[in-house]
């Protein structure tokens, strides 16, 4: 039940209960925050309860003074409960995930390609495309990316007409999570080490999120490799740059021997 009448601060003008028998309450003198001192006893360290003042069996906690104390350990246990909750769903969201191909099927059959996507896109299932061109793109469609992606690898994706669109590069963090209910997934994976690199240097703030939430077992490992050779269509594209860069060279060669026959002529 709520105070009501009088307080070490004069007549309680407004009372407001921010959690279980803690109030928020404004006298005619003060403001703060009151609790019963035995449910204060109970719920937050001796040193909170010390710092209280008692009166009439309630200890009191002046705005600007030692209300931070009380405010702060309810603060922390509230978000310790947020993290269990937040642990609990993601482990269930973890037992779905791995159920994920028989749900698939129903829930992405007949799903459209990406409207902007050319001859050269590659489906990898159906809602999962892997597009072609100058700047190839990793798309998820937004159905696939609610029901199998955490929405922190969601964050790295760019929405564009109901795919999450990613980098060959950024791909690497939903390729991390759906490489776990999708084997078409994890066959595009050529480097386990270089995709888990590239999540840990390019990054972190992901891993770091990802890792809050799963259990041990399941956190993100620091790797040292090779960034960006994940994909068989990164590892084309650095073999048609060494290729360019060989050609080139052994024009310049083809050249200057050539000039420096003809020189030798002209003497």
């Amino acid at each position: 039940m709520q105070p009501q009448g009088g307080s070490i601060w004069g007549n309680i003008n407004l009372c407001i209960e921010i959690a279980l028998n803690i109030y928020y309450i404004v006298g005619n003198h003060e403001e703060g925050i009151m609790i019963p001192k035995k449910h204060a006893e109970e719920t937050f360290s001796d040193k909170t309860v010390a710092a209280g003042k008692e009166s009439d069996g309630c200890l009191y906690y002046p705005k600007g003074e030692t209300m931070d104390m009380p405010l702060y350990e309810m603060m922390l246990k509230r978000a310790a409960m947020a993290r269990k909750m937040e642990l609990a769903a993601a482990g269930q969201m973890e037992e779905i995930r791995k159920r994920g191909n028989g749900m698939a099927l129903t829930l992405l059959e007949g799903i459209e390609p990406p409207p902007l996507a050319d001859d050269s896109a590659r489906q990898i299932r159906e809602g999962i495309f892997l597009t072609g061109g100058e700047e190839p793109r990793f798309m998820i469609h937004e159905k696939a990316a609610e029901y199998f992606l955490s929405p922190y690898a969601c964050e790295f994706g760019r929405n564009e007409n109901g795919y999450f669109s990613y980098t060959l590069q950024s791909a690497a963090i939903p390729l991390y999570e759906l490489k776990k209910v999708f084997p078409e997934c994890r066959d595009m994976i050529v480097s386990e080490e270089s995709l888990l690199a590239t999540i840990c240097t390019s990054y972190p703030a992901y891993r770091e999120e990802y890792n809050a939430v799963v259990p041990k077992e399941e956190q993100i490992p620091l790797v040292e490799a090779p960034e960006n050779l994940f994909l068989q269509e990164q590892l084309d594209r650095v073999q048609m740059a060494v290729d360019e860069a060989v050609q080139e060279k052994m024009e310049e060669e083809d050249e200057e021997y050539g000039e420096q026959v003809y020189y030798g002529l002209e003497g």
